[in-house]
């Protein structure tokens, strides 16, 4: 079984290896930074995450190739393979065929069927004008307006436990995260009277299989902080992200993903960056017996 000690040295690893998956990476260097023996690091790292380091790493390589392929059609195939730490264009084409049985071509064409470019860019009901400089999209729907606008996050260093598997809708799974979370906060003073909390996620759902999906419940710490057994430490890219304030009930997170990336970032005339996907929670209210969340959704970015 492993150990609250073991999953944050875990932990640590995985978050490295997000970091890093266009560099070298190997199972000496790896289990070094988890202080472990290599045998030991192996054993402990299949047990806590439910496959070989190896095909860890690969398959994120392999994801994260995918979600560039349909994202960025400017990217040469060649570029992609290279960008996601494949030594070269031949070993990523066979790697890719064997995971998602087609090959990147085909996965970049089915992709720009499914949603062209340029799609939603004459929507006329989508209204842009000017807040303090930046820019901001109105989008009237039937269900109400969505107001979509820029916002440079700073880098953040935050308090995480992660949580590996299906995660989305699942009130009592994140509940709990963060009971676990602010139990460990409390006591040393990191807590306000209303805690800025953050879901980041590195994982694309429309991709990774639903028990591969990693998510981390994350607040706040100071910059100062030392590493602890009882949680992990991460400090969040920051920068240039498209932001949707809104006020969501449970069942209703995965649509609205959805129309973010499939009406307003294909309008937008931005593209995703390669940082992580946040959920920043202000807070929740109760209607008529019901949570109610209010939450931005918001998508990493940059100019095309």
């Amino acid at each position: 079984m492993v150990d609250a000690a073991h999953k944050n040295k875990i932990d640590r690893v995985v978050d490295h290896i997000q970091a890093n998956l266009d560099s070298k990476l190997t199972v000496k260097d790896l289990s070094r930074i988890a202080c472990f023996s290599e045998f030991h690091f192996s054993r402990i790292f299949k047990a806590f995450m439910g496959e070989s380091v190896y095909r860890f790493i690969r398959r994120l390589r392999l994801e994260k190739a995918a979600e560039l392929l349909a994202a960025r059609p400017g990217l040469s195939v060649t570029d992609v393979a290279f960008m996601c730490g494949f030594g070269s264009s031949a070993a990523f084409a066979k790697s890719f065929k064997s995971h998602f049985k087609v090959s990147a071509g085909q996965w970049r064409d089915r992709c720009s069927k499914q949603f062209p470019e340029g799609l939603e860019k004459n929507d006329p009901s989508c209204q842009i004008h000017f807040s303090r400089g930046a820019p901001v999209w109105n989008f009237p729907l039937e269900d109400g307006m969505r107001r979509v606008c820029l916002e440079q996050i700073p880098s953040l260093k935050v308090a995480y436990l992660r949580y590996v598997g299906p995660y989305q809708e699942d009130e009592e799974l994140f509940d709990g995260l963060y009971r676990r979370l602010f139990h460990w906060a409390l006591p040393k003073g990191f807590l306000t009277e209303a805690p800025q909390r953050f879901n980041i996620f590195h994982d694309n759902p429309e991709i990774t299989p639903g028990g591969k999906l990693r998510v981390m419940a994350a607040i706040p710490v100071p910059g100062s902080i030392l590493r602890s057994d009882a949680v992990g430490l991460f400090t969040l890219s920051g920068g240039l992200y498209g932001i949707c304030r809104l006020q969501l009930k449970a069942g209703q997170f995965v649509n609205e993903w959805k129309w973010m990336f499939e009406s307003w970032l294909a309008s937008s005339g931005y593209e995703l960056d390669n940082r992580e996907m946040l959920e920043r929670y202000r807070g929740e209210k109760l209607v008529e017996g019901q949570r109610v969340f209010d939450v931005d959704i918001c998508i990493p970015v940059k100019a095309k």
